[in-house]
C-alpha cells in the first residue's frame, strides 16, 4: 500500500472554547483519548512501511543539543524508521495513572516495546511518560495514593533500567498548583536517589498558573529538564483556521506565539539551559466558510500526521492554493471538499528550520517533537535534525580554523567506564579542557595550564556518575573553542 495515502486522522468535538480565552486539551491528551477509544485505529499503523526514498547517510555523530522525541504507543512498529543517532532522549508514551489508587491503569506494552531496546542499544536516554489528564483532586486527596504512584513509577523505571520519566499532567485546575508542586518534589527526590532523571511538561500558555515563579524556585533542584509544548495555539476546536505552532520575529503580543511562550517562562525563572522547545510533526485540517486565509471554521478540525499533511499537499492541491505564511512562518493550503472549503496548517522542514534557528539563539537546552513516527518514512525531518544539531566540531568567538588546534578524538567512543581524550595545539599557550553534560552544565575541568605545541596530549576522563549519557569535551585555546561529543554507555 502507498504509505502516503493512509489517512490516519481523527476529529475531537470540544466544548465551546474561544482561542486564548480558556484552557483546552493538548494534542497529547486529544490523541491519547482518541486511541483509547479507538484501539482499532492502531492496527492500521502496521500498514506504514519504509519506502524507497533515501535518508541522508547515517554517521557516528551525535546531537550537540538535546533532541527529545516522544514515541506514542500507537506507533509501535515504526521504530525501524528512526535515526537514533540524532536523538538524545526518547519518551515512551504512556503510563496512564489511575488517580483513585495511584496505580497504572495501563502502560501500553511498555514492558516489551522493541523501541525501548533499540533506543538503549543506540545510547539514547529513555524516559517513560506518566500521564494524568483528569481527576487530579482524587490523587491529591490522599498522601497514600501519591506514595503509591511514586513507588509504581520507580518500579517501572527499574523494570527496564531506563534513565527517567516525563510527567505529563494536564487539564489541572488552579487548585492543583500547590499539591502538584509537592508531588514533583517528592518524585524528584525519589528519582535522584537512584540517579534517574525527571522531565516536566509545560503548556504553551499556562492559563491556570500551575507554574508560577515560586514553582521554579522550589522544584528546580529536582527537575532535569522542562519540555514546553509549543503547539496547538490553533487547535481542533478553534473558531478560525490558523498556525499550529506560530513563529513571529517581533515582540508583538497581538498573538500568542512560540518565542512569546519561551520568554514568559524564562522571565519567571525557568532556566533556559533546561528548557526543551517541543514542535509538531502533525497538522490540523479544518472545514472553513471560504477560501480566505484563516477563515472561520464550520466544525471541529482533524489532526493529520506530517506525512499525510505533506502528501495531500503534494498530490492533490493546486499550486495556486499552496502558501507559506509570511506572518507566522508556516505553510498552509486550501482545497475544496464537495461544495465547501477546507484549510490545513502544518509544519514542514522549512518552517521547522526557522523555528530551530530562532530558539537556538535563546541558549536553551534543545528541541523535541510530538511525535516520532508521524513522518512515517519521509526523510526530510531527520535530515533537518542532522543539519541543525550535529557537527564534527564547533568553533566559536574567533576566526582561527579548527585545523590550527584540533581535538583529535576520544577512544573508546562510546565508552564505559573511561575514555582517553587526545588533542594537540599549534602554538604553546594557555589551554583549557572542560567536560560538560548534555544540558550544558560543567562536570569537571581536566586541563587548565600552559601546554606545549606540536605534541599529542592525552588525558583520561572517568565520569563520577555511571548512569550513561552524552558528554561534551570542550577544548579552549586562545579565543577559539572546539567540542567533541562523547557517549557513556550504561
Amino acid at each position: 500500500m502507498n504509505t502516503t495515502r493512509i489517512m490516519l486522522t481523527f476529529s475531537v468535538v470540544l466544548s465551546s472554547c474561544i482561542l486564548y480565552g480558556q484552557d483546552h486539551p493538548s494534542i497529547h491528551q486529544e490523541e491519547w483519548q482518541y486511541y483509547h477509544s479507538h484501539p482499532e485505529a492502531i492496527a492500521t499503523m502496521s500498514e506504514i512501511v519504509p519506502d524507497t526514498r533515501v535518508l541522508t547517510k547515517r554517521t557516528a555523530l551525535m546531537p550537540n543539543a538535546v533532541v527529545y522525541g516522544f514515541h506514542p504507543y500507537w506507533v509501535n512498529g515504526l521504530e525501524s524508521n528512526y535515526q537514533y543517532d540524532l536523538l538524545s532522549h526518547l519518551a515512551y508514551f504512556s503510563a496512564d495513572v489511575d488517580p483513585v489508587t495511584g496505580n497504572f491503569s495501563s502502560t501500553h506494552s511498555y514492558s516489551t516495546a522493541n523501541v525501548i531496546t533499540q533506543a538503549k542499544n543506540a545510547g539514547v536516554k529513555v524516559h517513560l511518560t506518566i500521564v494524568c489528564f483528569s481527576k487530579h483532586d482524587s490523587l491529591w486527596a490522599k498522601q497514600s495514593r501519591q506514595d503509591n504512584l511514586v513507588n509504581n513509577i520507580l518500579a517501572k523505571v527499574k523494570e527496564r533500567n531506563i534513565q527517567g520519566v516525563n510527567i505529563d499532567f494536564e487539564s489541572m485546575k488552579s487548585a492543583s498548583a500547590v499539591p502538584f508542586k509537592k508531588f514533583i518534589l517528592q518524585l524528584g527526590d525519589s528519582l535522584h536517589k537512584y540517579q534517574k532523571e525527571l522531565t516536566l511538561e509545560l503548556f504553551a500558555v499556562d492559563w491556570n498558573t500551575i507554574f508560577p515563579t515560586s514553582f521554579f524556585i522550589e522544584v528546580d533542584h529536582v527537575v532535569d529538564s522542562y519540555f514546553i509544548m509549543l503547539y496547538a495555539y490553533y487547535y481542533s476546536g478553534s473558531t478560525t483556521a490558523g498556525p499550529n505552532s506560530p513563529l513571529m520575529n517581533t515582540t508583538s503580543t497581538s498573538y500568542r506565539h512560540i518565542l512569546r511562550s519561551i520568554k514568559s517562562y524564562t522571565d519567571i525563572g525557568c532556566p533556559p539551559n533546561k528548557l526543551i522547545a517541543g514542535f509538531p510533526y502533525y497538522g490540523i485540517d479544518w472545514p472553513v466558510v471560504s477560501d480566505a486565509r484563516m477563515a472561520a471554521t464550520t466544525g471541529s478540525g482533524s489532526s493529520r500526521f506530517y506525512h499525510i499533511s505533506k502528501n495531500n499537499y503534494l498530490d492533490t492541491v493546486k499550486a495556486s492554493n499552496k502558501f507559506f505564511d509570511a506572518t507566522f512562518s508556516t505553510p498552509w493550503y486550501r482545497y475544496q471538499d464537495g461544495a465547501g472549503w477546507r484549510q490545513t496548517w502544518y509544519d514542514d522542514s522549512l518552517s521547522l528550520a526557522r523555528k530551530y534557528d530562532s530558539v537556538k539563539t535563546k541558549k536553551i537546552a534543545g528541541v523535541g517533537m510530538w511525535a516520532l513516527g508521524y513522518d512515517a518514512s519521509e526523510p526530510e525531518l531527520w535530515n533537518l535534525l542532522r543539519n541543525k544539531f550535529t557537527e564534527p566540531s564547533i568553533v566559536q568567538d574567533g576566526q582561527t580554523s579548527p585545523d590550527h588546534f584540533t581535538l583529535i578524538r576520544n577512544y573508546p567512543n562510546p565508552f564505559n567506564p573511561s575514555t582517553t581524550i587526545e588533542f594537540s595545539v599549534q602554538h604553546s599557550g594557555h589551554t583549557v579542557v572542560t567536560i560538560f553534560d548534555l544540558l550544558g552544565r560543567e562536570v569537571t575541568t581536566l586541563v587548565d595550564e600552559i601546554l606545549q605545541a606540536g605534541v599529542v596530549h592525552q588525558i583520561l576522563f572517568t565520569p563520577a556518575n555511571n548512569s550513561g549519557g552524552i558528554y561534551f569535551a570542550q577544548l579552549k585555546y586562545s579565543d577559539n573553542i572546539v567540542v567533541r561529543k562523547m557517549l557513556l554507555l550504561k
